[in-house]
């Protein structure tokens, strides 16, 4: 040991300590009015200073932690509950607006149809499986005066129609199934034909409407609705626009394609008509 007190490493530590204190000395000197033995015992002194705030601040969170656990639990729990009771005004609130804004149109479609019952607005429940048309099923039932072939429609036009029904729910099929058929014609001519869909304009959710005169006057562009000639359907009711017309290779008739009014595979809420003048009775027969 006493060698290495006499060794140069020790003089050139020695000399490296001695100017490091150097340092400090001088830029106490030049940072304040504090006289030079105060600011070098506060310059040699700060480190230890602030680590010793910082170990009082540490230990005094930890014991802020400690102490004080319950209340900000206590605090913690009931922010969550003022959440929780915010989140659900909100869910009720949008619940109650969705539900008004079913009833206004509700409003509206009776208003412009006088003779239309309705149900009371259906939402979708769930879509039936393996229907490749969109069918689907609605909350509403036998109890709710909804019965098998009665008109599906909302505020932008006509989806399909009940094919079976319990008493709490009940099954729709889409306009662009095969199995509903609806007598229709054009808004600009008044041109006439069925709704009879096929397989191919089925799988393009689109409506195929068949025996239309080989000269009649429709094009693409044309706006149909229903001609209410079946008493299945009630007169007037928007189905769809025009997409393409093409010649039967029949050669005496000829076809259009028809897109729905309504997103039959979107739609999340429906009216079920349950009655209307002249249900039950088609329309020539009427006539006669």
């Amino acid at each position: 040991m006493k060698d290495f007190f006499h060794s140069v490493k020790f003089k050139i530590l020695l000399g490296i300590a001695a100017l490091l204190l150097g340092l400090m000395v001088a830029v106490a000197v030049s940072a304040g009015q504090q006289t030079t033995p105060q600011q070098i015992l506060n310059t040699i002194a700060s480190p230890f200073v602030n680590a010793a705030n910082a170990v009082a601040d540490g230990v005094g969170g930890f014991f802020d932690k400690l102490i004080n656990a319950d209340k900000y639990k206590s605090q913690n729990d009931e922010l969550l509950a003022k959440l929780s009771e915010m989140y659900k005004y909100t869910m009720d609130y949008d619940t109650l607006k969705n539900e008004n804004d079913r009833l206004r149109e509700m409003l509206e479609l009776k208003k412009n149809n006088e003779d239309f019952r309705f149900s009371e607005p259906c939402d979708v429940a769930s879509r039936n499986a393996n229907d490749l048309y969109g069918g689907f099923t609605v909350r509403k039932g036998k109890n709710d005066g909804i019965s098998v072939n009665d008109p599906v429609i909302t505020s932008v036009g006509l989806v399909g129609r009940v094919t079976s029904v319990a008493d709490n729910y009940a099954r729709v099929t889409t306009i662009v199934s095969p199995q509903v058929n609806v007598g229709v014609y054009t808004m600009r001519t008044k041109t006439t034909g069925v709704i009879e869909n096929d397989v191919s304009s089925a799988e393009k959710e689109l409506c195929l409407m068949s025996d239309i005169l080989k000269d009649a006057d429709i094009k693409e562009g044309d706006i149909i609705f229903t001609s209410g000639k079946s008493g299945l359907f009630p007169a007037d009711i928007p189905v769809g626009t025009v997409t393409e017309v093409y010649d039967d290779p029949n050669g005496l008739t000829k076809h259009a394609l028809v897109k729905p009014m309504e997103d039959v595979k979107s739609v999340s809420s429906v009216f079920v008509i349950t009655d209307f003048d002249g249900k039950g009775i088609p329309f020539d027969i009427e006539d006669e």
